[in-house]
């Protein structure tokens, strides 16, 4: 596949979440430019007081060692940090949020 489609085809998926999390009442959301720190994941955002980190990629891709590292590091501070090919999943890690504050 060309690259540049592909990484449309990501950045379309990017602006698909960061639109979903924007409309959500109560949460924050920025897109993190991958040019200032390699490895930050994609999308970082506030739900509900909880931090989450989002690396998006296109179905069948798999995140870089040190995107993985990166999202093990998060996770290690108690936030939620994952890798995610769909605005779906990301309906997931809203709906594991909102489980985990409603308690």
């Amino acid at each position: 596949m060309d690259p540049k489609r592909l990484s449309r085809s990501e950045a379309s998926l990017q602006g698909r979440i960061l639109r979903l999390l924007l409309r959500r009442p109560g949460c924050w959301a920025v897109k993190f430019p991958g040019v200032l720190q390699r490895g930050v994941p994609d999308i970082l955002a506030v739900y509900r007081g909880r931090f989450f980190a989002l690396e998006v990629k296109r179905p069948g891709q798999k995140p870089t060692r040190l995107q993985r590292a990166v999202l093990q590091q998060i996770r290690a501070t108690g936030a939620v940090a994952e890798t995610v090919t769909s605005v779906r999943q990301v309906k997931g890690v809203l709906a594991s949020i909102e489980e985990a504050t409603d308690e």
